[in-house]
């Protein structure tokens, strides 16, 4: 039986459908995504658009806007998917009252675009192994990783099937007011890979849920949170936003991080546990799903499905970046965490696969 490598050099010998993971024999190749040819595979992807959407920052203050731009925010070259951050502050964008609304006047405070792709509606699954090998961003010819990049890898639930809804504010939920009411994060998240510009050699897996009976969101958010440091010391603190970093977290002259090269970002996702995977390998101690006390009494993340999604965003909350215009860890005006001449910066994945077991 041939097993899948996880040889962190390029290999570009590909698995079939039905082969066995490396880690679990029990887990067969279900779905992959090798990115070949020259365009995004749109029966496999959809590519998210803000200005259609009409709404932006992500509900974290980001500041790039989204689109749906390929060979601009992202392009298919040569086996690999590159999504691309770029420095655009003349752009302007429609807001609107509310999702797909009606528009409602243009703004110009989204300094940055990018892309977010997704299989939502497309490909979703329900349990397994998902991985993607992922170079974290740098910036093009060479230039460093800037602090503002936020790549992830990620999961969350279809709308249609995801079991529990719940309103943002107690005050929304009183009133019913069905225009705050959401999915998240009553049926889950699931995030797989996501670092910092500003400490790369950290990144963090986790996931994100609702711990209460009660049927809203806000004082109700609970976190399995763990941060691996490039060492592989795992550190399970949830970091706050304006945190003084630890240096170790940059790397010196001459110390690689999770932006010198690829490396495959895992979950390992059962019916009773979530664990995450590092080049095959699992780390940090797990999350028990068979316990529904922590999740208010709801049984999340079972037996409902999941759709991926990659993107690269820049700002926002993560690691106290904000925006350009806010002001940065020095408090004395302009984002000093911001070097617009390291953009544009690309982050590229070599290929995505879930397994699973029959």
């Amino acid at each position: 039986m041939v097993l899948a490598s996880f040889v962190q050099a390029e290999d570009k010998s590909l698995p079939a459908l039905g082969q066995a993971h490396s880690s679990d024999e029990s887990f067969r190749l279900v779905w992959q995504e090798e990115f070949h040819g020259t365009q995004l595979d749109r029966k496999k992807w959809m590519a998210e658009d803000d200005p259609t959407i009409g709404q932006y920052g992500h509900g974290n203050g980001e500041a790039q806007a989204y689109l749906d731009a390929e060979g601009d925010t992202f392009f298919v070259k040569d086996g690999k998917l590159t999504i691309v951050a770029r420095y655009a502050p003349d752009a302007e964008y429609p807001l609107r009252e509310k999702p797909y609304g009606k528009f409602k006047h243009n703004i110009r405070h989204q300094d940055f675009k990018s892309a977010k792709l997704t299989t939502k509606s497309l490909h979703s699954f329900t349990y397994g192994i998902f991985e993607a090998r992922i170079k974290n961003p740098v910036g093009i010819g060479g230039k460093l990783t800037a602090i503002p990049v936020w790549p992830a890898f990620w999961l969350l639930p279809e709308a249609k099937t995801a079991p529990y809804s719940g309103y943002w504010d107690k005050a929304a939920a009183d009133h019913k007011r069905e225009w705050a009411r959401s999915t998240w994060p009553y049926s889950g998240e699931i995030d797989i890979m996501e670092m910092s510009g500003r400490a790369t050699r950290l990144y963090h897996a986790g996931a994100v849920y609702h711990k209460s009976s009660r049927n809203w969101t806000v004082g109700n958010i609970g976190w399995y949170s763990h941060y691996r440091r490039f060492d592989g010391a795992i550190n399970p603190k949830q970091w706050i936003a304006d945190q003084k970093l630890d240096g170790s977290l940059k790397p010196r002259p001459g110390e690689k991080s999770y932006v010198s090269e690829y490396h495959v970002y895992g979950c390992k996702w059962t019916r009773d546990r979530m664990i995450f995977m590092l080049d095959g390998k699992e780390w940090g101690p797990g999350l028990d799903l068979a316990d529904a006390s922590r999740f208010g009494g709801k049984k999340m993340y079972r037996d409902y499905p999941f759709f991926l999604i990659l993107n690269l965003a820049v700002g926002g909350n993560y690691f106290g970046v904000w925006g350009p215009d806010n002001p940065g860890p020095d408090k004395k005006g302009k984002n000093e965490l911001y070097d617009f001449t390291l953009f544009p910066q690309e982050m590229k994945i070599d290929w995505v696969r879930v397994y699973q077991q029959k």
